[in-house]
């Protein structure tokens, strides 16, 4: 009796640790979900910055952000515009990495305002509203 009173606290303990356990992973996986994704096109990523600048010359709009270990070379940014930056950097022949970026309500906020901008503009007017986004929210992305 006492052998199956211990057998089923313990059973019970252990129950109850890991539930607790799968609430608070599922918990935080569900908060990580709800954080705006900002697509950060990325052309290239450096430890060196002298190789950065390099290869930096071929492209006129981009920018080096240093995100404290990797100097990362970034063409463009947006939240909504993804298949319109695809099809752009697809025309100039880039190769590029998506960069997936958590940013908060209010950088994304900021971000949609110059995507409207972006999708409503002409296509000679593009490439440098990229380039003003970029050069606005260096900051944001040394993150």
């Amino acid at each position: 009796m006492k052998k199956t009173l211990k057998i089923i606290f313990f059973s019970s303990l252990l129950g109850v640790v890991l539930a607790g356990v799968f609430f608070f992973n599922i918990k935080e996986k569900a908060e990580a979900k709800n954080k705006p994704i900002l697509y950060a096109y990325q052309v290239g990523v450096f430890k060196n910055q002298e190789n950065a600048n390099n290869y930096k010359s071929r492209f006129p709009l981009g920018k080096i952000i240093f995100d404290g270990e990797y100097y990362r070379l970034f063409v463009g940014i947006t939240i909504e515009n993804k298949p319109l930056l695809s099809t752009i950097f697809d025309k100039e022949k880039y190769s590029y990495y998506i960069k997936e970026i958590e940013i908060t309500e209010e950088f994304a906020l900021e971000i949609k305002k110059y995507d409207a901008l972006l999708s409503k503009s002409k296509e000679e007017n593009q490439l440098p509203i990229l380039k003003q986004m970029l050069e606005s929210y260096e900051n944001e992305l040394q993150n």
